[in-house]
């Protein structure tokens, strides 16, 4: 296959993955009888603890949707509010131990399936692979933040 028509190969399969994985997180989401927002909190809080305010940023809703995720999942029992250990005037919304698992277990089977396709793959394929993805993600923030950015619009 000629190069020209690799590229625009593989850039159509980039803009079919992002069908393809909202797809995923929406069976994700049903399977588990959450909606894709408390789908998406599960998956951030995996990492600690965090604010209500951090947790409104990293899901780019206002702080009242956010109110209203947390206060969702803790209804369900998925989520807990803590004091900060270190701060006892901030409250921290960590997972509870069997969210921890469901948000844990969501997509480790795909994960275990990717391992296998990459397995296949030699060193310095799996380098080139990781630098495109890279490369790719950091497109999509820069494009992003254009589109985000305050303009006029013509």
């Amino acid at each position: 296959m000629a190069r020209d028509e690799l590229i625009e190969q593989i850039l159509d399969h980039l803009l079919l993955m992002g069908a393809d994985v909202d797809r995923l997180t929406g069976a994700t989401a049903r399977f588990h009888r959450l909606n894709r927002t408390d789908l998406r909190a599960l998956q951030l809080l995996r990492r600690g603890g965090l604010s209500a305010g951090e947790l409104a940023r990293a899901l780019h809703v206002t702080s009242g949707a956010t109110t209203r995720v947390i206060d969702g999942l803790a209804a369900d029992g998925h989520v807990i509010r803590e004091a900060d250990p270190n701060d006892r005037r901030r409250v921290l919304v960590k997972l509870t131990p069997a969210a921890a698992d469901l948000a844990g277990s969501t997509f480790e089977g795909l994960r275990l399936a990717a391992r296998g396709v990459l397995a296949a793959y030699r060193d310095d394929q799996l380098e080139t692979v990781a630098r495109f993805l890279e490369d790719v993600r950091s497109l999509l923030r820069e494009h992003t933040s254009q589109l985000s950015s305050p303009r006029r619009r013509e």
